[in-house]
């Protein structure tokens, strides 16, 4: 027969409670008592080893790490702040590291991380080598590590179990939309200034790409390209302000990123410069603004807040048990073209100091049959995506050979039917 100890404590941890109130006075009376329950009384562990409250109640709540480049990038404090407010939602506490895209940097905080007790960290990795290194780093220390933008070509979350989550823009596709856009916003002809992002980077290489493509369409258009901006406004400023003595005349500037185009428009504003179609990616708050003010024409806009929750969110499930199918692990996140048509639209629907999504709507562990990404999150197949690149330092993972992704692939679509990006859901470039 159990003893009144063990009921005692079979109670606290599975009886019915009114309201957390109340469990929490049954919890103290019983440790009066002497009687040890092993059990807490709202959430999971925070960074003292204490239990959290908030959001995602009776789930572990383990304290997340966010690991961007800088935060003196608009791009990387969106994701950031993104990322702090899903966590926030979930009742999970949340610290932001800054490895100024240095290999060893980064490195040394997933050691931290582990030292700390850390189990997951979430970010976006400045380049292929980058990725890579901390991927890696992350397996061999048990640390769950989901990532953006950035991956070697044929690594995928199928070589390394800890690896939960991969999601990017489809560059390439988004960048030629862009290329052709700003190309026939022009008039089909002229020179076009292209500032590069950071060499090494995934997306700076698609977005070039993408570029490149569009380019054989348009033969009077004329490609002068600049010394990369390294994804920052100041080194983009400073590419295109030294560049530009040496172009006689131009009619646009395809930037490689958000914080790019504003530092080529505070360039030409400095030099009294008018009428030039400025393009950038990313879709951060400040340009799509430019946009609506007219000194910007075109930015995609997939919101970096938005990605570092869906991430945050990825970790937060997978600690709760949830199992991903591999096509979940490896996601295209749609993007919105944002153009003066639409941008004072997108700025009141999405730009909010609090970003409009639900959070714990988005995992699968707090609403396993009703979860919803609100926005569209479409697996990709790596044999096309990465077609016509060599499988040279990494090979593609055979786990894809039986993979179902079409199957995901309608999984996702049927899910997102709400959020403020539902009504642009067939705009969604993915």
């Amino acid at each position: 027969m159990a003893s009144t100890e063990s009921k005692i404590v079979e109670y606290a941890k599975n009886g019915h409670f009114a309201s957390p109130v109340s469990r929490r006075s049954f919890l103290a009376v019983a440790g009066a008592a002497g009687i040890t329950l092993g059990v807490a009384a709202c959430g999971g562990s925070t960074s003292d080893g204490s239990k959290s409250s908030g959001g995602g109640g009776g789930k572990v709540k383990e304290k997340a790490w966010i690991q961007v480049t800088t935060l003196s990038n608009d791009f990387f404090v969106a994701f950031n702040e993104g990322g702090k407010q899903a966590m926030k939602a979930l009742g999970v506490q949340v610290a932001s590291l800054e490895d100024q895209g240095n290999v060893n940097t980064a490195l040394g905080q997933v050691g931290n991380v582990k030292a700390a007790g850390g189990k997951s960290i979430f970010g976006t990795p400045a380049t292929e080598a980058q990725a890579a290194a901390v991927t890696k780093a992350a397996q061999a220390a048990g640390i769950l590590y989901a990532s953006s933008y950035t991956a070697p070509a044929w690594y995928t979350p199928a070589d390394a179990d800890k690896w939960v989550r991969f999601i990017t823009p489809m560059s390439t596709k988004i960048a030629e939309a862009t290329a052709r856009a700003l190309f026939d916003e022009v008039g089909k002809k002229g020179t076009i200034i292209h500032v590069p992002g950071q060499k090494g980077s995934s997306a700076d290489d698609q977005r070039t790409a993408g570029l490149n493509a569009a380019l054989k369409d348009y033969p009077d258009i004329t490609i002068v390209t600049a010394s990369p901006g390294n994804w920052t406004s100041e080194d983009a400023r400073k590419s295109f302000t030294n560049i530009l003595p040496k172009v006689k005349d131009f009619v646009g500037v395809f930037a490689q990123n958000d914080s790019e185009a504003a530092g080529v428009i505070a360039a030409l504003d400095a030099q009294g410069i008018k009428d030039k179609v400025v393009t950038g990616f990313d879709g951060n708050q400040q340009n799509v603004q430019y946009i609506a003010d007219g000194k910007q024409f075109l930015t995609s806009a997939t919101i970096g807040g938005l990605t570092a929750g869906l991430l945050g969110v990825t970790t937060f499930d997978a600690l709760n048990g949830v199992k991903f199918k591999l096509p979940e692990t490896f996601l295209a996140q749609g993007a919105l073209l944002v153009k003066p048509d639409s941008a004072d639209k997108v700025l009141k629907s999405i730009y909010q100091k609090q970003l409009p999504f639900d959070w714990a709507k988005m995992s699968k562990a707090l609403n396993p049959d009703s979860w919803d990404p609100q926005t569209v999150l479409n697996p990709i197949d790596p044999k096309e995506y990465y077609a016509g690149v060599k499988q040279d330092q990494y090979k593609l993972n055979s786990a894809w050979d039986s993979a179902d992704i079409e199957g995901v692939r309608k999984e996702y679509d049927a899910a997102f039917k709400t959020g403020p990006l539902f009504e642009f859901k067939s705009d969604l470039v993915a």
